[in-house]
């Protein structure tokens, strides 16, 4: 569980390179470094659960997915800097703000995924405490929904969070359970979000950001 919570601690990290205040030169070099960040956290947390095999593979697709969309992302956003016009901005904002977002967010949904399926077939029971259950769960709860809604992939958080809520519910596990219950949070977060301005304004559109 302490390994689930340093993976949602170094997503939340990373992640703040959007706040005010953080130069682009700075903002430029966590870009950078976020996708080997978060593979090795991914890592920090299969590898003690011993994953092979299947569960192996849905990490690789799922952490190849969010590297490839995190640098499709960082590439895009760099070509659309130069002041494209017309067709060309059209296409550079596909490549940069939909299509991109979508497959770093379909990368991190599979690597959440793999550590579920991993936990079932881990040598061990998973070690965890309340404390650290419930700062996993607020983190990557909180992480999900700010990442979604920046991102625009706001759409698949709630069928997500059904699909794996209806998981943990049948194969009762505290990995799956913590997982289950960030999912849930960031789908009620996003539910009030969404009834608060009527819509899913990303952070960034609003004038007090």
């Amino acid at each position: 569980m302490r390994a689930l919570l340093v993976f949602a601690l170094t997503l939340a990290v990373f992640g703040l390179r959007h706040l005010p205040g953080v130069s682009d030169e700075t903002a430029d070099w966590i870009n950078l470094a976020t996708p080997f960040a978060v593979v090795a956290a991914a890592a920090g947390v299969l590898v003690p659960l011993g994953a092979r095999g299947v569960r192996l593979g849905v990490a690789i697709a799922g952490g190849i997915l969010y590297v490839n969309g995190h640098g499709m992302h960082l590439a895009a956003n760099a070509i659309r800097a130069e002041g494209l016009e017309g067709e060309a901005e059209r296409v550079a904002y596909f490549w940069d703000e939909e299509l991109s977002h979508l497959e770093l967010h379909a990368g991190l949904l599979l690597l959440v995924v793999a550590f579920c399926l991993a936990e079932a077939a881990a040598p061990a029971p998973v070690a965890w405490s309340p404390i650290t259950a419930a700062a996993a769960v607020a983190v990557l709860g909180a992480t999900l929904f700010a990442s979604v809604v920046e991102g625009g992939t706001w759409w698949f958080l709630g069928p997500a969070a059904v699909l794996v809520a209806a998981w943990a519910f049948v194969r009762p596990r505290p990995l799956l359970a913590a997982c289950a219950a960030a999912f849930v949070l960031a789908a009620l977060l996003l539910a009030g979000w969404a009834a608060w301005h009527g819509g899913v304004p990303e952070f960034s559109e609003l004038e007090w950001i």
